[in-house]
């Protein structure tokens, strides 16, 4: 970031510095002051691709899907065939629920880059969410070794060995990849995960909500009203055989779960803050 300020200071109407830095404040999560430089960058050249995907990203961190949709629009325009746009399309059909826009955009950008690793990835962790974990691991390795101790890549591969329950192996590529960068948040997430798989307290809704995640959208709803249903019907079918206390029992162990998924993600968001406090950038940097 210092080094853009400084190229701006000596020439402020550099849209490409601009943009640059609006990618960079975007990774240090300031999305407003990123929006605004992506803004500066596109006001000073309008049919710059680099302003484009500025913009769109950070309407995206902002939850403005409608103004990082006609960026989108506009950089595809501008550069059809760049599979790192399709790439940038699948994570806001991700962000917007179109989960198989998404999968249809990715096999794209993969036919017109083989051998990119971030495309790779992308579909390893669509993978992954639907449940598919051999398929993901494939993906994995094949983005390892286009790029070896690509970041994305051994993250991807941790999630995998803690899908299999490889805890030993999970770990060891979370802390290769906090070697390269510390600050990255999907290491110190992997780590976290790896925590709450092993914690008596998260361990089970580590496992639910994986679970959950790899059924859909649709199939996780109906799993949900399909539970519910049971749960009504339990409740009332031991009050008409005359056993009131079951009913009651039924019904705090029903309460007793909906408290532990909805407490689950919050002590889990929790745990991911404290990995990241742990986290001291080097001032000399």
């Amino acid at each position: 970031m210092e080094t853009l300020r400084r190229a701006l200071s000596e020439d402020p109407e550099d849209p490409e510095a601009h943009a640059l830095l609006s990618l960079v404040l975007l990774a240090l999560k300031r999305p407003h002051a990123a929006e605004h430089e992506a803004g500066i960058a596109l006001s000073l050249e309008p049919l710059l691709p680099l302003a484009h995907t500025a913009a769109a990203s950070a309407a995206m961190a902002r939850r403005r899907f409608k103004d990082a949709e006609q960026h989108l629009h506009n950089l595809l325009e501008l550069e059809p065939d760049d599979a790192d746009n399709l790439v940038l399309q699948a994570r806001f059909f991700d962000l917007t629920g179109q989960k198989e826009r998404k999968r249809e955009v990715l096999q794209r950008a993969i036919a017109l880059a083989p051998d990119d690793p971030d495309t790779m990835v992308a579909l390893g962790e669509d993978a992954l969410e639907r449940g598919e974990v051999k398929r993901a691991e494939q993906w994995a390795r094949d983005a390892l070794t286009a790029r070896p101790e690509f970041q994305d890549g051994l993250v991807l591969m941790g999630h995998v060995h803690l899908r299999q329950g490889s805890i030993e192996d999970a770990r060891e590529h979370a802390l290769w990849a906090l070697r390269q960068n510390a600050t990255d948040e999907g290491a110190l997430r992997l780590l976290a995960s790896i925590k709450a798989r092993q914690s008596p307290l998260l361990g089970l809704w580590w496992r639910y909500a994986m679970f959950m995640g790899s059924l859909g959208d649709t199939r996780s709803t109906l799993v949900l009203l399909g539970a519910f249903v049971v749960y009504r019907f339990a409740t009332q079918a031991t009050k008409d055989l005359g056993q009131p206390q079951l009913a009651s029992i039924i019904q705090l162990v029903w309460l007793g779960l909906a408290m532990y998924t909805w407490v689950g993600p919050a002590l889990f968001q929790r745990m991911v803050r404290q990995e990241l406090e742990t986290v001291r950038l080097d001032p000399r940097f």
